[in-house]
């Protein structure tokens, strides 16, 4: 069974489409309720990201289609976005800080 994906062209085109996907995921039960695949691309690289909307903070799986790890970039840019648009900042400070 074919899976649909969104294209990600680089760092930016990532993070573009994981706003897109908090967005929806915001507004929409069904979307939020669902598993989605990105299709990341930048220079020979092309790895498929999945991402389940359905837990906050979201969950991720990466595959590379040459069996490669994750590069820097991908993972830095998934980290960024959790913990500044999926409430780990937040989470955070609440675990760790005194008031």
């Amino acid at each position: 069974m074919e899976k649909e994906y969104i294209l990600a062209e680089g760092p930016q085109g990532l993070e573009r489409v994981l706003d897109e996907f908090l967005e929806k995921s915001k507004n929409d039960p069904q979307f939020s309720s669902e598993v989605h695949y990105i299709l990341y691309e930048m220079g020979n690289q092309r790895s498929l990201i999945r991402v389940d909307t359905s837990h906050k903070p979201f969950k991720f799986w990466h595959f590379d289609l040459m069996g490669r790890p994750a590069t820097e970039v991908i993972k830095e840019t998934i980290v960024r976005f959790l913990w500044e648009k999926c409430g780990v900042k937040e989470k955070y400070l609440d675990q760790h800080m005194d008031y």
